[in-house]
């Protein structure tokens, strides 16, 4: 009791040191191009030294902890003999025990000791491993806030419609969208526009029901997406996010996730995502390792392939989250309309800036500080709405800097 005492605050500190040890070398080695870039490898080192050297001295007061009770622990069974021996001596001489009756009660003492020692190996790992499990289950026993249903989605294939219904949400008493309400019969493509901070990436991730509305309803086919069973919207939607993550795998490990899917339809989702030709000239095509975090990939290409990844599932509804912010415009207008011109049959919601892609899209909603403020074709709405003009207009200026930018660059090289 004294020694669990003593030990489990000490092994708590510590797993603790270790998880924010960890966390700062996966960093520090994750983020090494800014590191380096910035001239900030002294201040990470010194980081690193810090929380280093806490774990240190904690796990040295651990081992000063352990260093007494060890040894008791290891004495306690000799120290037992030792006794029985000195009292036993004394009671053989006074006539009240036989010399057999001494040696059997000091042979049953060694017999206890391996018991003793590992009561103490057990007492010894105790702390450690209690402060581990609630650790660790923690994690395991958490639930998440979200409620499911038992709906199911009619059918298997074909595009789904999609209706969004005065929906807000709030980070917080931050209030990021207001009474948001538009809605994308089943086959159609319709561009997300707004500036910077309008809400579009949260309002993608309410479609997919990554957060759930603070008020008002999501569904497809008329069915709110809170409604269906678990598992049930994965099997008809997919989001491309604006962060691609890609796993140490091949490239049809990061495309089929592990799912039986046959080559051909790997080969199909990657010329849709126009990964064909760039997949194809690598040295193992299919079986490349594209290394951890795909860094062997440039930015587009890693896009491309985590486009590919959700086509390859032929969703129902595919929300694309600015996931071709790092490709060429021409390939994006190609991405498009291979996505229209493909029998994939999905609806398609796009968060777009490029004028060229959102003039392929059947119509635009423009949303400005959280709010549908104009919905329509491009046209109708570079004729109706100011604030969307403007927007176009200035995306349209950054594209022309950037490709000068782009061509200045192949003229040096």
């Amino acid at each position: 009791v004294v020694y669990s005492r003593r030990m489990s605050p000490l092994m708590t500190h510590a797993q603790q040191l270790r998880g924010e040890v960890s966390a700062i070398a996966h960093e520090s080695f994750d983020g090494a191009l800014v590191v380096k870039t910035l001239g900030r490898e002294a201040d990470e080192t010194e980081r690193f030294r810090a929380r280093s050297a806490e774990l240190r001295d904690t796990m040295v007061r651990v081992g000063r902890v352990r260093g007494l009770f060890d040894p008791l622990m290891e004495a306690l069974p000799v120290l037992g003999v030792i006794v029985v021996l000195l009292v036993g001596t004394s009671r053989v001489g006074s006539g009240h025990l036989t010399s057999g009756e001494l040696v059997r009660v000091a042979y049953l003492f060694t017999l206890l000791a391996f018991p003793v020692r590992a009561l103490g190996w057990v007492l010894n790992e105790l702390p450690r491993s209690v402060v581990g499990w609630d650790r660790v289950q923690r994690v395991l026993t958490a639930t998440g806030a979200q409620e499911y249903g038992e709906s199911h989605l009619d059918g298997t294939t074909g595009p789904t419609s999609l209706r969004v219904e005065a929906v807000s949400f709030a980070y917080g008493d931050a209030g990021v969208l207001h009474e948001i309400a538009f809605d994308v019969t089943p086959g159609r493509t319709v561009a997300l526009v707004g500036p910077t901070g309008a809400g579009k990436s949260t309002l993608a991730s309410l479609l997919v029901r990554l957060v759930d509305p603070s008020t008002g309803s999501v569904q497809y086919d008329d069915i709110d997406v809170r409604d269906l069973a678990p598992g049930a919207l994965a099997e008809v939607a997919a989001l491309v996010p604006q962060q691609t993550f890609l796993f140490d795998d091949s490239v049809r490990g990061n495309v089929t996730l592990g799912a039986d899917v046959a080559d051909d339809d790997v080969w199909d989702a990657l010329r849709i995502a126009q990964a064909e030709r760039f997949v194809g000239a690598l040295p193992d095509g299919l079986d490349t390792l594209v290394g951890e975090r795909g860094t062997t990939l440039s930015g587009g290409q890693r896009q491309r392939l985590a486009l590919a990844r959700a086509v390859v599932r032929r969703p129902r509804l595919l929300v694309l989250d600015d996931a071709t912010s790092s490709v060429d415009p021409s390939v994006e207008q190609r991405i498009l309309a291979g996505l229209r011109d493909s029998d994939m049959a999905s609806t398609v919601v796009v968060v777009a800036y490029r004028r060229a892609t959102i003039a392929l899209a059947d119509e635009v909603v423009f949303i400005d500080e959280g709010r549908v403020t104009a919905r329509g074709t491009h046209a109708e709405l570079l004729q109706s709405s100011p604030g969307y003009r403007d927007l176009v207009t200035a995306y349209e200026r950054a594209d022309a800097e950037r490709l000068v930018e782009d061509l200045d660059e192949e003229v040096v090289a």
